[in-house]
């Protein structure tokens, strides 16, 4: 009787386990193992963002849209051009982290603590007729000192002469802009020609110093060249930079006033310039 009892549990036993394999795994049926497989590879987005500070321009030169800063291009190789071309340049916009999205966005970008961004232009006054058609002028630097400590400075809008100066020490001098630009005034009357722009460090600013290299002069449709006597002109106006501002400091030209006729079509440049002071 004990032999049968035995022989009955182990039929059970034995039982048991088919059934319960048969749960896990049918014959023929398909296996119910889950396969792990690799998901595909695929490249990230370049303009995706979390947060203004992962947004940089895209390319090296006059840069035309922005890209995370983890797909920042190498530019330590690049020259690039002073010329205000693209819609980052000169403060015309900058890079911001919008709906997921790296884009540019009008107008200048903040910058660091202590720091303001500088921006120089030139224009033409307006003017009541004259012979004038055409201002031409190569300007190849413009430069600007700071002050020294308790320096006192001189603040105005109203028109100095340019003070002649053969200095080309580079000493208490900060380079603005320092690539040739081929200006003609009379195109820019009301209307500003952005130069260049530079990131400062705060605080008051004594001079400006515009170099030009060279100049012509259209005077009843006939050109003549204009003679510029020391090439480097010193601007005995001041201004003072403040933390996160951008301020743009136009050269208002009054060309009717800055040229000066000597006889036999010659004429000397003796430029005579408003510096307008504004917070942008």
């Amino acid at each position: 009787m004990k032999h049968a009892s035995l022989f009955l549990l182990m039929v059970c036993l034995v039982g048991g386990i088919v059934l319960f394999s048969g749960c896990t795994t049918s014959p023929g049926g398909p296996n119910l193992t889950p396969t792990l497989t690799p998901s595909p590879t695929t490249m990230g987005d370049p303009t995706s963002c979390t947060r203004d500070a992962e947004c940089v321009p895209a390319q090296c030169c006059h840069p035309e849209s922005c890209t995370n800063s983890k797909y920042r291009p190498d530019c330590s190789a690049v020259l690039c051009t002073a010329a205000c071309l693209g819609p980052l340049d000169c403060g015309a916009g900058h890079c911001r982290c919008i709906d997921g999205k790296c884009k540019v966005v009008p107008g200048p970008g903040p910058v660091q603590s202590g720091q303001a961004t500088l921006i120089i232009a030139v224009k033409d006054a307006p003017k009541n007729g004259g012979t004038i058609t055409r201002l031409l002028l190569n300007i190849s630097e413009v430069s600007v000192q700071k002050a020294a400590p308790n320096q006192t400075i001189t603040q105005s809008e109203e028109e100095v002469s340019a003070t002649e100066s053969a200095e080309t020490d580079t000493a208490g001098w900060i380079t603005v802009m320092n690539e040739t630009q081929s200006v003609d005034l009379m195109q820019f009357v009301n209307v500003s020609r952005v130069l260049g722009q530079k990131t400062l460090d705060t605080g008051t600013y004594t001079q400006i110093r515009l170099q030009i290299d060279s100049g012509t002069i259209t005077v009843d449709d006939t050109d003549y060249p204009l003679t510029v006597p020391s090439g480097v002109l010193k601007l005995n106006r001041g201004f003072v930079l403040v933390p996160n501002e951008t301020r743009m400091l136009t050269l208002d030209f009054n060309a009717e006033k800055s040229v000066v006729s000597t006889g036999s079509d010659k004429y000397l440049l003796k430029p005579v310039i408003a510096v307008l002071s504004e917070r942008v």
